[in-house]
C-alpha cells in the first residue's frame, strides 16, 4: 500500500510584514481525493482551512489551531493538479488569520479563522 500525500506542493512563497503568499500546487495522490468524491476528486473544505492554519502556525508563529470560522465562502471546487494562491494575513491585535485560495481573478475560497491563544 502506498502513502499518499496530505499536504499541498509549494512551488513558491513571498513574506512581506502582515503575512504570506504561497502559490501552491493540489497534488493528484492526495490522501483526502479517495471517496470524495470518487468520480470527481474535490478538495474538501476541512482541509483547506487546515493547511492555511498549518502553513500560517509554520511561517507567521501563530496557533495551529482556530476555535471559531467566520466568513467561510466556498466559491470553487479545488480539484487534483490546480495550482491557486494562498494568501495569509495576520490581524494579530484581533487575533485572527484571514485566508484566500484564488488564481488571478478566480476566488475559490476564503475566510477568517479566529485563533486560539498562542501557547
Amino acid at each position: 500500500m502506498s502513502v499518499r500525500r496530505t499536504n499541498p506542493v509549494i512551488l513558491r512563497e513571498q513574506r512581506d510584514d502582515a503575512g504570506c503568499t504561497l502559490q501552491l500546487r493540489v497534488p493528484a495522490d492526495l490522501a483526502h481525493f479517495p471517496g470524495h468524491f470518487p468520480q470527481a476528486p474535490v478538495l474538501p473544505g476541512a482541509v483547506q482551512v487546515a493547511w492555511a492554519l498549518q502553513l500560517a502556525a509554520s511561517r507567521l508563529g501563530t496557533s495551529p489551531h482556530c476555535r471559531e470560522m467566520e466568513a467561510l465562502k466556498f466559491q470553487r471546487l479545488l480539484r487534483p493538479g490546480d495550482r491557486v494562491t494562498l494568501t495569509l494575513r495576520l490581524d494579530d491585535a484581533r487575533g485572527k488569520l484571514h485566508f484566500a485560495y484564488r488564481e488571478g481573478e478566480l476566488a475559490y475560497s476564503s475566510g477568517r479563522l479566529v485563533l486560539e491563544p498562542r501557547a
